[in-house]
């Protein structure tokens, strides 16, 4: 069974410019309990759409892939799909752009999609947004930010280039939970030093699909607030996106 939360909610550097949430996430859990995908993408600062872009990007690529997996496929497979979607989703944003009469780097986003087939993991990552998994009391970093070869270095998935040079992996061990971002809770929940995960952070959203009494919609509201409180404002002022997962391997 799959249990799921996540909010995206604006940072306080754009509630002061009076600029959208440039962040979106979406997910789709498959059915007869085959499992789900789960999509993070977040907007680049200096393009003038970024919110249509993330919110375009993370719609048309869960789409596309729910349409297009079924668990018969090898993993082989599967990765060339996840490639086939984010080339889809690229075309996609192309078209979108000549719509609204904008340049497509308008629409510069990020994008990050974690996808959970029976006993198998995998994902597909364009830019800067990270995916932790925990098994047991144990936290792993299993998608980190793609990172160039200058500092500077950024990924969209407007640029078919950055699709190309994209990273579409099968992950090594099935994780029950999961934890999608935007580098917004990245920088304040990940040591950058040493790409430790901090426990103390992530413990009580994981915490929650233990109750009996476990509510989607309740979770995601205090979700939401915790993301726009003081104390996480102080530390980060980015837009903020957090999407958790727990499913049991069969």
């Amino acid at each position: 069974m799959v249990k799921l939360y996540g909010a995206s909610v604006v940072g306080s550097s754009h509630l002061s410019t009076d600029t959208p949430c440039h962040d979106h996430h979406t997910y789709r859990i498959l059915p007869n309990n085959l499992g789900y995908i789960a999509c993070v993408s977040d907007g680049m600062g200096s393009a003038s759409h970024a919110d249509l872009g993330s919110q375009t990007a993370s719609l048309f690529v869960v789409d596309f892939l729910q349409n297009q997996l079924n668990p018969s496929m090898t993993d082989d497979e599967v990765i060339t799909v996840i490639k086939e979607a984010f080339i889809e989703t690229n075309d996609k944003l192309f078209d979108t752009a000549h719509h609204h009469g904008l340049n497509v780097k308008d629409l510069n986003a990020t994008l990050l999609v974690f996808i959970t087939l029976k006993n198998r993991q995998f994902f597909g990552q364009v830019g800067d947004c990270t995916a932790i998994g925990k098994i047991g009391d144990r936290y792993d970093v299993i998608v980190p930010q793609q990172r160039g070869e200058y500092a500077n270095a950024t990924f969209s998935i407007c640029n078919l280039e950055s699709v190309g040079d994209g990273i579409f992996e099968k992950v090594n061990a099935f994780y029950p939970m999961i934890a999608l971002m935007s580098d917004g809770i990245e920088s304040i929940s990940i040591s950058a030093k040493d790409n430790q995960v901090s426990k103390l952070f992530y413990d009580p959203f994981f915490k929650v699909f233990e109750r009996e009494d476990f509510d989607q919609f309740y979770f995601q509201k205090s979700l939401e607030k915790f993301l726009e409180s003081d104390r996480i404002s102080k530390k980060t002022d980015d837009d903020k996106t957090l999407l958790f997962v727990s499913m049991e391997a069969e």
